[in-house]
């Protein structure tokens, strides 16, 4: 009976990981139509009109698209700039909104028209590579966010010798995707095999 019993929940878990995409999509989805439907009922109690509501909507999603065209385009957008300025000026907030200010760039893959690398480190003890975003660099010395899986919002902030680090063809999103999947979706595996072995071998030879 015991072994019916294991194989029974072995079905399950297997089964439940099989669906587990599809739970995951059905949860976001979830997520943002009650984030949509809160924000209507929200602008409906101001507007008290179906039609003002929908427009004023379909109104937000027009800025927000007019601001990424002219990011993307430009490198920058002049109401963007203009609130950047604003708060900069306010020593209360300013902190708080430069921080924010540079980890959405760093998740959106640049900050002032460049590119994050994705590179290798050897965390949390030798032997053991993670792959880690190149946030600055002062001189040799680099400093690495590490973000976790699967969230890879949180993470650690480290201080590295730039000689300790592999650099990676890796972007930001195939980096995310990795962390995310739980390394079940593993772009440029040979590049990055290629890098730990030759790192590997160098070590042997010394």
């Amino acid at each position: 009976m015991s072994t019916k019993i294991r194989f029974l929940l072995r079905y399950i878990f297997v089964g439940a990981l099989s669906l587990f995409p599809l739970i995951l999509v059905i949860v976001v989805v979830n997520y943002l139509k009650n984030l949509g439907i809160s924000a209507y009922l929200s602008l409906h109690d101001y507007t008290d009109s179906f039609e003002l509501t929908l427009a004023l909507m379909i109104g937000v999603i027009g800025v927000f698209a007019v601001l990424g065209f002219s990011i993307e385009k430009y490198g920058r957008s002049i109401f963007v700039s203009m609130i950047d300025s604003t708060f900069e000026k306010i020593p209360a907030i300013r902190s708080v909104y430069s921080v924010s200010k540079k980890l959405a760039a760093m998740l959106s893959g640049g900050e002032d028209g460049t590119k994050k690398e994705v590179v290798l480190v050897e965390y949390p003890k030798e032997g053991l590579w993670v792959p880690a975003y190149l946030l600055n660099r002062h001189e040799n010395i680099c400093v690495l966010f590490i973000p976790t899986s699967p969230n890879p919002t949180s993470g650690y902030t480290v201080l590295v010798d730039e000689a300790l680090i592999k650099k990676t063809t890796l972007s930001l999103q195939e980096a995310s995707s990795f962390i995310i999947s739980m390394g079940a979706d593993f772009s440029q595996k040979e590049d990055v095999s290629a890098l730990i072995q030759t790192h590997r071998t160098s070590a042997q030879e010394l």
